[in-house]
């Protein structure tokens, strides 16, 4: 008859490399909302029913210079001020085990600890689901916006309740850069990069992210001094990230191969806005009534929005 364990595994601990507190994790890539997060693109927000920003979105229509100094001047009502309004979405991970795991997974028979892990899984899933969720190719799911929603191939949609295609002034800025590789391709980035400045003491963009074939081809692109920006200890191609001029150019696994895009801004008017006491909350574990079943959320409130998308814009083919 054969037994179900050689003495040899029966008399033997399997050797867990990982260490006591932590899988090893085999799926999460949140590398682009991480680098959100260190340049200011997270802003914690108080709530409300809507996310609003008032604009200033228009030179006063009434400026003249005058024939003389007894020229009549406009008495019209100076209206120069509207506002772009984003409705906020909540994100949850459940987390969810049996009481008898937890009493199985007892301290002295831990390879990992179980809950530990769950919860650290919780907030590597709900990250990665915002970062994936920030660059999906259908645009927004469940009412979060995406930076294909901000940032269209013509400019146009409607964007914080404002209607692009007639308030021209809301139109983000955009550049076809078709199959172009070597100078043509830098080329086009600084098109859209100047455009998106509007001159030379402008607003610049700070960030550009795209996938890994578009980031490759700019890197490729490079001259090799160019890849170098500042000093010796920032050396940007090997160390901390690539530079478009003043920009930091990053690349995020969550871009498709097939979606050859580029996104340009500057996270001092797009950002991930957060409701405070509402990002990545983890909740208390509750039993359940009915069940030998225990239920941790990890939550959120959030909105991807910006409050200038004229100065940002997205390279496409």
């Amino acid at each position: 008859m054969a037994i179900p364990f050689t003495q040899f595994l029966a008399s033997t601990y399997d050797d867990v490399v990982t260490s006591k507190d932590k899988a090893a994790d085999q799926f999460s890539d949140s590398s682009a909302l991480q680098h959100l997060e260190s340049i200011g693109g997270v802003k914690r927000v108080a709530g409300g029913a809507t996310l609003q920003a008032t604009l200033d979105y228009r030179s006063n229509p009434a400026v003249d210079f005058l024939a003389t100094d007894t020229t009549a001047t406009s008495t019209s009502k100076t209206e120069v001020l509207t506002a772009a309004s984003y409705t906020y979405v909540p994100l949850v991970v459940p987390i969810n085990w049996t009481l008898m795991d937890e009493v199985l997974n007892s301290d002295k028979n831990q390879k990992v600890d179980l809950v530990s892990s769950l919860v650290d899984n919780a907030i590597a899933s709900h990250d990665m689901a915002v970062e994936a969720a920030m660059f999906a190719t259908t645009g927004g799911t469940d009412g979060f916006n995406t930076f294909i929603d901000l940032y269209t191939n013509d400019g146009t949609g409607t964007v914080g309740t404002i209607v692009s295609g007639t308030e021209t002034w809301w139109k983000n800025k955009f550049k076809d850069w078709g199959s172009d590789t070597g100078a043509t391709l830098l080329a086009d980035y600084n098109t859209l990069y100047f455009d998106c400045a509007k001159g030379s003491s402008g607003m610049q963009p700070n960030v550009v992210i795209a996938n890994a074939t578009l980031y490759g081809s700019f890197v490729s692109a490079l001259q090799a001094g160019q890849r170098w920006v500042g000093n010796t200890n920032t050396a940007k191609a090997g160390f901390d990230n690539v530079k478009l001029i003043n920009a930091d150019y990053i690349y995020t696994s969550v871009i498709t191969s097939a979606q050859d895009k580029a996104f340009m801004f500057n996270t001092k008017d797009t950002k991930l806005y957060v409701v405070k006491g509402a990002w990545r909350q983890r909740r208390t574990a509750v039993e359940s009534i009915n069940s030998l079943m225990m239920n941790m959320k990890t939550w959120s409130v959030l909105q991807l929005a910006t409050t200038n998308r004229s100065r940002g814009g997205v390279l496409f083919t």
